[in-house]
């Protein structure tokens, strides 16, 4: 029986029960190019608005829930569209985007790896070479969907603009010729210890975790502000383990929980994977080994099916068991464990997450020289397992892209397959030559954020390749006693490695500088040749131009002497033609 409190109502009766308001609308009308509108020519650096140019239908979806006595509607009206903003000067030229807006409202800051939450999109630079859209192809077929070479374009995906009222005006900054140089720079830490397992990122808070042996410390950084946030010590164990196994370290965002695997060296040792708190380290639950004595981790992959149940499929070095793991918020138990060489398929070196639905989940298994498909429930029962694909050479490593595979072999090749068929789409060859799962120190592909390309490091290099086409783009790097252990984002192109002998690092790529003043001369040059049609050779500078500017927008309407002509007037340059 409670204590009844005598309210006194000022200037009315007493409210009515609360009421939730009506959803407002959403208006839908694209803000579109008019026809013949111009579409600017650019150099430098520059900010300036799009035009959309494909849209797919938008999705509004409104939803209501129950939290104690309070209604709660949610609506999203999810939008996929295709943004023009300019056509390069200079073709062929390299172009990274540095921030872009949504009706004035910043939504990614390429300068400190800034990105909205739900924000993803393509950045399409105008060079020959680009391909097709995926996201065009899938809602309007490969034959009706151009490359749309020759333009600035960005596609976002899926992006979340009911709160815009409408689709909004996006304004993006764009920097040309940035170069292919990463920029590398390392962490702030409370201790200089190393950080010996791969990175468990968390990439919507952009934060990550990581184990250091030599303290015994779980800690969290920032991946945006390159600082440690908390150290706390792992406890609370049911066995006296030496470590955690570096090769695999996940973060599972839906229950806010870490999986390592504990390692207990010896004849009476084992692998144990664990759950822990990641904010007090203190370990939630363990799991029997995956595998006799003497075994570490070749391979393994976690998934999530419905959001309150995970799979664990990990398989052991040396003799190759497998063993499959169900994980709540709570709990871990093994579900199952193979014979050696995994009942005679072979050992397997990877694991790969492809289509999860509502009850059970699709795990692509590379063993031996074939990919293995398996179909697993929320409950941990396998349902199908079949051989799906063989080739020549063994594959070591796959990615689910696009509704196809992507293996690469241990020939320097990456091969993709139908993912309905199994039938090879195409074959290229790569720089670079992956490692087996125990040796490897690329993470495993659900790691990763993977967009539309995989990132490889070695000793003296970087590698992208694309999953659309195969292409492999280079970029050199200086060398280094080790690849380190690394996990990529492709959103936000930042791979971080750990196991360094010093602090962790943070390696951004197509990361957009700063607007550095270029050369006036260079400008004059560039206009004359890609846009008036002369040769290099006739162009000729005669004493010193030494002035300097961040960019430049042409009108392409006006002639290219006018324009010339027009930029020279205010710094007393002449123009001759002979």
């Amino acid at each position: 029986m409670g204590i009844q409190r005598p309210v006194l109502y000022i200037g009315g009766q007493p409210p009515a029960t609360p009421t939730v308001a009506d959803v407002p609308p959403f208006q839908a009308t694209l803000p579109t190019s008019a026809y013949g509108q111009t579409i600017p020519v650019v150099w430098g650096i520059m900010r300036l608005p799009s035009a959309y140019i494909w849209c797919a239908p938008i999705l509004t979806v409104t939803s209501s829930h129950q939290e104690f006595w309070d209604t709660i509607t949610t609506t999203t009206s999810l939008m996929t569209a295709r943004l023009r903003f300019a056509r390069p000067l200079v073709p062929n030229s390299t172009w990274s985007l540095r921030k872009l807006y949504a009706s004035g409202k910043l939504i990614f800051d390429g300068t400190t790896g800034y990105r909205a939450s739900g924000l993803n999109f393509r950045v399409y630079d105008g060079r020959s070479s680009q391909g097709r859209d995926p996201a065009m192809v899938r809602a309007e077929g490969e034959a009706n969907v151009s490359a749309h070479r020759g333009y600035i374009d960005i596609v976002v995906e899926d992006y979340d603009v009911h709160g815009f009222g409408s689709p909004p005006v996006f304004e993006g900054e764009f920097v040309q010729a940035v170069g292919d140089a990463a920029s590398v720079q390392s962490f702030q830490g409370f201790s200089s210890d190393a950080v010996n397992t791969v990175a468990a990122a968390d990439w919507e808070s952009s934060t990550w975790y990581g184990y250091s042996d030599a303290s015994g410390m779980l800690r969290r950084f920032s991946t945006a502000f390159l600082r440690e946030i908390y150290a706390v010590p792992v406890n609370g164990f049911g066995r006296a383990y030496t470590g955690l196994a570096e090769n695999f370290f996940r973060y599972i965002p839906e229950i806010d929980r870490l999986i390592a695997v504990g390692v207990i060296p010896g004849p009476l040792g084992g692998i144990y994977p664990l759950l822990i708190d990641p904010v007090s380290g203190t370990s939630v639950a363990e799991a029997d080994s995956a595998g006799d004595p003497g075994q570490s981790v070749n391979a393994a992959c976690a998934l999530v099916i419905g959001n309150t149940a995970g799979i664990i499929a990990m398989s052991s070095f040396h003799l190759g068991y497998v063993s499959i793991y169900r994980f709540t918020a709570t709990t871990i138990a093994q579900v199952s464990i193979s014979g050696t060489t995994w009942d005679g398929r072979g050992r397997p070196e990877c694991f790969t997450p492809g289509e999860i639905r509502d009850g059970d989940a699709d795990i692509w298994v590379c063993a031996g020289n074939s990919v293995w498909k398996m179909v697993i429930t929320s409950t941990g029962l396998t349902t199908l397992l079949t051989e799906f694909a063989t080739f020549a050479d063994a594959p070591l490593y796959a990615v689910w892209h696009d509704s196809d595979l992507i293996v690469w072999t241990d020939n320097a090749e990456a091969i993709r397959i139908d993912g309905t068929t199994g039938a090879v789409v195409w074959t290229k060859a790569v720089p670079y030559q992956l490692d087996t799962g125990s040796a490897r120190s690329l993470a495993g592909p659900d790691e990763h954020r993977l967009d539309n390309e995989l990132f490889v490091q070695e000793a003296s290099a970087y590698y992208l390749t694309s999953l659309d086409t195969g292409l492999t783009r280079s970029i050199s790097k200086a060398t280094e006693s080790s690849d380190w252990r690394y996990v990529y984002d492709g959103l936000s192109n930042v791979a971080i490695t750990t196991d360094n002998v010093v602090l962790p690092q943070r390696r951004r790529f197509d990361a957009a500088g700063n607007g550095t003043l270029r050369n006036l001369s260079d400008l004059l040059t560039d206009l004359m040749v890609y846009g008036g049609g002369y040769d290099p050779s006739e162009i000729t500078i005669e004493g010193n131009i030494d002035d300097q500017i961040q960019g430049a927008v042409f009108d392409v309407t006006a002639g290219v002497r006018d324009i010339a002509r027009s930029i020279c007037e205010p710094y007393s340059i002449a123009i001759f033609e002979r």
